[in-house]
């Protein structure tokens, strides 16, 4: 699927942002279709028109939202599910990222909504269509509300830093490669730390199999370095990537990555995630035992889990934040229940058992039961009855994927640099029956 054009138009024409890939004068073919816009579907319900325009030999599919026209041009047969869905996904983005709406928000945002706009699309084909990618791209005020948050919320505030920031904000500072989200003049505490996070999506079957297995991880630095250091973070990178995509920031010096597993860059100020990745094929082994046992007998459910803390490669782990869920049909009763640690909470046709910390060496049981009718315990019984984890692991790697060093460049002489690994659980799931 390729297009010609992509742009966004206020509600009174005005472009506020377009990329053009093909066909040089289709930009002059804007106010026309705002024309046709205003007399076919402005004060209309849009979700309940076609919204396509026709203007000679080209289609303009479009969607709204408030004061926002996103919209597309295109001259060849191309699948409309698939265009619209690649719209609605830049409509998603700009809703996420500017709650207000407005198309003067837009304004103050030009920049990175156009840069937005260049990830997604290569010479008219989509390309990066990641939500969570784009969003990191497009964050409202980019680095002026990380500064703001960092240094205008302190006190004693130099006058010389609000003004520094005014004069950002008014744009008239000058256009380098990193301005986009990076405000050089501002003296930062001299740090830069580092979150390797990786998330784990598991689902197991109620023989263990694994059905799904893999690791969805990302990179974010928080930094607080002044002027323009280039930072070279070199990883420590067991398992091959299936997948990867990277903030701006990286993309001129990408190579270094790929020849040496280095990410070399000059860092955005505050807090960003540069890097994502995705491990498929790898053998998950989390610091714990969930073993769940299901039995039905004299019209009950009884269900029991043991959860033990474990080694990885010779390494003890706290997990934190506990939770499991445990879902069942509808029909049954909670009766009795037998729990050494945690709370439970009941949930329409679920159970939430907040279990806290799994401390190292230690195990946890929980045993419930579940009641039912005569006549529905056999319908019961061909029910699904899942269970749906979510942990927190501190100093954790289940790939093994690490920072190994950081490398500070045209930096200060003494500054503070530091790296940690955090595992997550993505979607975890054990089905029982």
């Amino acid at each position: 699927m390729s297009i010609d054009t992509i742009f966004i138009l206020s509600q009174n024409g005005e472009i506020l942002a377009h990329r053009i890939f093909k066909g040089l004068k289709r930009k002059d073919t804007l106010p026309e279709f705002y024309t046709q816009f205003v007399q076919s579907f402005r004060g209309t319900n849009s979700d309940k028109e076609y919204p396509i325009i026709r203007i000679k030999d080209a289609l303009y599919p479009f969607v709204t939202f408030s004061d926002i026209i996103i919209g597309a041009i295109v001259t060849e047969e191309i699948p409309v599910l698939q265009l619209f869905a690649t719209l609605f996904l830049i409509l998603d983005i700009l809703k996420s990222s500017f709650p207000n709406e407005s198309s003067e928000k837009l304004k103050q945002n030009i920049h990175s909504i156009g840069i937005m706009l260049d990830s997604v699309f290569d010479y008219g084909y989509p390309q990066i269509t990641q939500k969570h990618v784009l969003e990191s791209i497009i964050k409202p005020g980019g680095i002026i509300e990380k500064i703001e948050e960092k240094i205008i919320g302190r006190q004693n505030v130099q006058k010389e830093t609000v003004s520094l920031l005014e004069k950002y904000i008014d744009g008239q500072a000058d256009v380098r490669d990193y301005s986009q989200y990076r405000i050089v003049e501002i003296k930062g505490e001299e740090e830069v730390y580092f979150d390797v996070i990786e998330f784990l999506d598991c689902v197991f079957d109620k023989n263990g199999r694994i059905l799904i297995e893999e690791i969805n991880g990302e990179i974010k630095v928080d930094c607080n370095l002044s002027g323009i250091p280039e930072l070279f973070v070199f990883l420590n990178q067991t398992n091959q990537f299936n997948d990867y995509t990277v903030h701006e920031c990286l993309l001129q010096k990408i190579d270094t990555y790929e020849r040496e597993r280095v990410l070399a860059f000059v860092p955005p100020s505050g807090t960003t995630t540069i890097f994502y990745y995705n491990i498929k094929g790898i053998s998950i082994r989390p610091p714990f035992e969930f073993i769940p046992k299901l039995q039905f007998s004299n019209n009950q459910v009884k269900i029991e889990f043991l959860l033990k803390n474990r080694p990885v490669r010779g390494q003890s782990y706290v997990v934190d934040e506990f939770h499991a869920k445990l879902t069942v049909p509808t029909g049954v009763t909670l009766g009795e229940t037998e729990m050494a640690q945690g709370t439970l909470q009941q949930l329409e046709n679920a159970i939430l058992w907040r279990i806290g910390k799994l401390e190292i060496d230690s195990s946890i049981r929980l045993a419930v039961t579940f009641t039912a009718s005569e006549d529905q315990f056999n319908i019961i019984q061909q029910g699904n009855f899942l269970v749906q984890l979510k942990f927190i692991v501190n100093t954790f790697s289940p790939s093994q994927t690490k920072i190994d060093k950081v490398e500070v460049r045209n930096g200060a002489k003494v500054l503070t640099k530091k790296a940690r690994n955090i595992a997550k659980s993505g979607y975890y799931e054990i089905r029982l029956n």
